[in-house]
């Protein structure tokens, strides 16, 4: 009796400082705690599924909005085309415009001095025969003379007539050039200002996958502060860029090749002032394509990218870095303005950014290292 009631003081004992619990307590605790783990399973799940869909509705609506962006860009190309060709002509035409000013004016001066000529015959004296009759053979000269210069005038207004009406022509085709410039300005403005409001769209849309899109820029960041050349930096993207791809492979998701397919369309319009490998101003010789486009032209994505690097760095103001595909790289500078930030992926053709009054430079490099750019755009 007396050990029957040790050993249930000892179990007692054992139960309140959880060392021993009953078979029947533990099966039931286990399949509470097992239960609430499994809820808590479901859960997680129903969240990662439901940030998927969210996830894929957003890329969705970004590949939306580039579509659209894509759209007026190139409604933006050919306007701006379009206002280079009516500038180019209203050049012409000012240049005939002063020509034919000139011409008028080298014509009123010749009248001019005909007048004087007229004038001076004019203050002959009436008497003039016959106080003076030995110079009657040099008064029937002039006489002649003034015949032919009445002929003469004849021809010259009719000249000047045409002049008058070529001006009047001229100035009208002036202001019609104008007139269609200033259009074409205004329906670019508003092809802008609907861009502006896309890449607020599709900024907002990046926004809410800030979490991996802030990793990112501060990967780049990082870089950026470790490196104090563009080889050098280029080095260590491609380095994270494999090492990103690999991570990826092994979770087993898919990644799109980017390839370049024939050859890609300029950045920007424009004459090219410097070809790859010519001497700069500097004497050193050019890694990339120096072009000259049109005040406030815009810049498009060449290819399918995915942006590497956008801001200043060692010297280059809004300098945008691309990563075209597999270990090629698209470097552009001189831009006054740029749409877009790292870790953003382009469609070939998206509006980038906006030119100011400054060459465009455009260089490609593979493994770090610049080649011709003519080998894959088309001029």
């Amino acid at each position: 009796m007396i050990l029957y009631k040790k050993n249930i003081i000892f179990i007692v004992f054992l139960i309140l400082n959880g060392i021993f619990i009953p078979t029947s307590f533990a099966q039931k605790k286990n399949a509470k705690d097992l239960a609430k783990i499994n809820k808590q399973i479901e859960t997680k799940k129903k969240e990662a599924k439901k940030l998927e869909e969210q996830t894929k509705q957003l890329q969705k609506e970004i590949k939306t909005t580039q579509n659209k962006m894509v759209e007026i860009a190139n409604n933006v190309k050919k306007y701006e085309r379009q206002l280079t060709n009516y500038d180019n002509e209203l050049f012409s035409l000012k240049i005939k415009e002063k020509n034919l000013n000139q011409k008028i004016e080298n014509n009123n001066n010749e009248l001019i001095k005909i007048i004087a000529v007229f004038e001076n015959i004019s203050m002959t004296p009436k008497g003039y025969l016959i106080v003076s009759p030995s110079k009657i053979d040099t008064i029937f000269q002039s006489s002649l003379l003034l015949k032919s210069i009445v002929s003469y005038l004849n021809e010259r207004r009719s000249e000047f007539t045409k002049d008058l009406n070529d001006l009047i022509k001229l100035k009208e085709e002036i202001m019609d050039a104008k007139l269609k410039i200033y259009s074409l300005n205004n329906k670019v403005k508003g092809e802008k200002d609907k861009i502006s409001n896309l890449i607020k769209t599709k900024q907002s849309s990046y926004n809410k996958l800030t979490k991996q899109n802030k990793q990112k820029q501060k990967e780049i960041k990082k870089l950026i502060s470790e490196s104090k050349t563009i080889e050098e930096f280029l080095k260590k993207a491609e380095k994270l860029r494999k090492k990103e791809e690999e991570e990826k492979r092994l979770a087993g998701i898919k990644t799109s090749k980017r390839v370049f397919t024939g050859k890609m369309p300029l950045p920007v319009d424009g004459e090219i002032d410097i070809y790859y490998g010519e001497n700069k101003v500097s004497g050193v010789k050019s890694k990339g394509l120096y072009i000259k486009p049109r005040k406030n032209a815009q810049v498009i994505s060449p290819t399918d990218a995915e942006v590497i690097f956008s801001g200043s760095f060692y010297g280059y103001n809004n300098l945008l870095i691309l990563h075209g595909n597999d270990d090629y790289y698209i470097i552009m500078g001189g831009m006054d303005e740029i749409y877009t930030s790292e870790g953003q992926t382009l469609l070939a053709g998206e509006p980038i950014g906006q030119m100011g009054n400054t060459d465009f430079y455009l260089e490609i490099r593979q493994d770090e290292t610049p080649i011709n750019p003519l080998k894959y755009f088309k001029i």
